[in-house]
């Protein structure tokens, strides 16, 4: 009898644990580590997006709410002087790198994806128009492609394209389609399924191939000549390609391919130490450097900081190689941690390459997105409210950390959602 009442208490309090600990996980109160507690059960399957300022900083949704709006103003605003966002007529807008005085595709899908996410409609169609006109090939060896430098009035500065341009037009607009529809004026998804079959259409001819590797199903530096036998790990978005794998009209295995080859180049290229990575690498992960590329890519700088956002959205959406992610964002992580969040430019193996470099609102941004990863609750804090006290960047170079920047706000307060083929417009979930 005594044993079946020491039994009965044990199971009791193993109830009590276990419901406490879902409730955790559900309502996200002071708990830091993943939410999908197993592979594959991620956001995508869920439904819940964490929004981490809540969950870990214990701020409230109306301050996030407050901070948000906030971003989107100072960017937003045609006019303002803290403005990347310029609108052309009635009908069209760009988002400018006000440094070096063009318009990038990343920063037009860019500038895509923060307004789906935000619902903001008007500004994602005029962004769009303006891509598509100036931006993207109808036809000939590159049709279906982007130019991926313009200026301002539409004219192409070099007409090849860098691949996260068009990694992000695509995504976003299947995500404008699923979140709106496609009888507004423009066919969201009738010009993604475009993008996704040119990119894999391509022959060579003219030096021009296939965006991604039809062997390892690897993302290319750029689908023109020899810039294919080397890849940019920033490029790796295995959360968008696992959509395109469910959603792509063609090529759904290859997708999923991809996505799992993202994932392996992400984790290679991650330095064992420092956690760091590189700005280009082969497709084994060895940083490289081309010999046209004027400063040294084998480093941590520019592209490279994008690879924690990464690796935390897509754990966050799918939570398919856990394991691996976490002890990768742990490991960069507190590299930053103990370099005190002072620098933002380092030798892949973490020694400082450029102590004029400073750690960033961009790379602040990117490595809160990473915390979805970790489970070290002190470490989060710390890295989450270094993000929380940062500001917006102003100034000449505001465009590109600017929408890194934003991105990450977006992922880390639980703005970055995936609206799948069954939503209405009204749905946020």
């Amino acid at each position: 009898m005594r044993r079946l009442k020491l039994l009965a208490t044990a199971i009791v309090l193993f109830l009590f644990v276990s419901n406490t600990y879902s409730q955790q996980i559900t309502s996200g109160s002071g708990y830091s580590g993943p939410i999908c507690g197993e592979e594959g059960k991620g956001a995508y399957y869920t439904g819940e997006y964490r929004n981490l300022f809540v969950d870990v900083l214990e701020k409230t949704e109306a301050e996030v709410q407050t901070k948000i709006d906030k971003i989107w103003n100072h960017f937003f605003t045609p006019g303002a002087s803290t403005a990347v966002y310029f609108e052309v007529g009635d009908d069209m807008a760009y988002i400018l790198d006000v440094g070096n005085n063009d318009v990038r595709t990343e920063g037009q899908s860019y500038g895509m994806m923060i307004t789906v996410q935000l619902d903001h409609k008007t500004e994602f169609d005029k962004l769009w128009r303006w891509a598509k006109k100036y931006m993207q090939h109808q036809s000939g060896i590159w049709e279906g492609y982007f130019a991926w430098q313009c200026k301002p009035d539409g004219t192409k500065i070099d007409s090849g394209c860098a691949p996260d341009g068009e990694e992000y037009f695509i995504t976003a607009l299947l995500l404008a389609s699923n979140r709106w529809g496609n009888d507004g004026g423009i066919d969201y998804n009738a010009e993604a399924q475009n993008i996704l079959k040119n990119i894999r259409n391509k022959t060579g001819v003219g030096g021009v191939h296939n965006m991604y590797n039809s062997e390892n199903h690897m993302v290319v530096f750029s689908p023109y000549y020899d810039n294919v036998k080397f890849s940019d790990p920033s490029y790796c978005l295995p959360g968008f390609m696992e959509l395109w794998a469910r959603w792509a009209e063609t090529d759904n295995e290859f997708w999923a391919e991809a996505a799992t080859a993202a994932r392996t180049l992400l984790k290679n290229s991650c330095h064992g130490t420092s956690g760091l990575f590189p700005e280009y690498s082969l497709f084994d992960g060895t940083p490289y450097r081309p010999d046209w590329q004027s400063y040294d890519t084998k480093q941590y700088k520019f592209d490279a900081i994008r690879c924690a956002m990464n690796v935390g959205m897509d754990f966050n959406w799918f939570c398919a190689d856990s394991a691996n992610q976490a002890e990768m964002m742990t490991r960069l992580l507190t590299f930053f941690k103990n370099d005190r969040y002072k620098h933002g430019c380092f030798h892949w193996n973490g020694e400082i390459a450029d102590a004029n470099f400073d750690y960033n609102a961009g790379i602040a941004g990117t490595n809160g997105v990473g915390c979805f990863a970790i489970t070290d609750k002190e470490l989060a804090k710390e890295v989450l409210n270094k993000l929380w006290e940062t500001e917006p960047p102003t100034g000449t170079w505001r465009y590109y950390n600017g929408m890194v920047y934003f991105l990450s706000m977006l992922n880390v307060s639980g703005n970055y959602r995936i609206y799948k083929p069954t939503m209405k417009s009204t749905q946020n979930q």
